[in-house]
């Protein structure tokens, strides 16, 4: 046998294998490709029927939002009126006490000023005068020919009581007399 002959024969056989295993490489990737067909098909009858699904539970859940939204707004609309309702009862429920403060904060404020007129200070407390007094010192003022400085009424109170909390004591030191 020559030496060709037996590279030929050697080449022979090298291809025949290298034919054998492009033969069960095509049949494996056949397989394979019917495997992946089935795979896609099998796919698509699932998959097509849970994304129909998907898209329905997406717009439920859509118009639950939807719903939702409109739920909050009525909220900040109710939310808004009760708070002006409150602003409105707090408003009202508040103005007699603002309107007492407001009457003695005048109040005080008059009496502080009628102190300053009559020359005496807040703070010192004045001896209550008694009516027979009072109308002597009237006559001495006019007599004189001075003008008083002091109001009409702060001669005619002068009688009276010159603080609110002696009135009790000024009554009964007139009962007493």
């Amino acid at each position: 046998m020559n030496t060709v002959t037996m590279l030929l024969s050697a080449l022979l056989v090298v291809a025949t294998v290298l034919c054998a295993v492009a033969i069960w490489a095509v049949t494996e990737f056949v397989k394979t490709a019917k495997s992946m067909r089935v795979l896609s098909d099998d796919l698509d009858q699932r998959l097509v029927p849970l994304l129909d699904k998907a898209d329905v539970t997406v717009d439920a859940a859509n118009a639950e939002l939807l719903r939702i939204d409109g739920i909050v707004t009525r909220m900040e609309e109710v939310t808004d009126r009760v708070s002006a309702t409150s602003r409105t009862v707090q408003e009202v429920a508040n103005a007699p006490v603002e309107i007492v403060t407001d009457f003695a904060d005048r109040v005080r404020h008059a009496w502080k000023t009628r102190k300053t007129h009559t020359g005496t200070s807040a703070d010192e407390p004045q001896e209550p005068v008694r009516e027979g007094e009072a109308s002597s010192e009237g006559r001495a003022s006019e007599t004189d020919g001075e003008t008083s400085d002091l109001p009409s009424e702060s001669v005619a109170t002068a009688a009276g009581p010159s603080d609110p909390r002696d009135s009790g004591h000024v009554a009964s030191d007139e009962q007493s007399a």
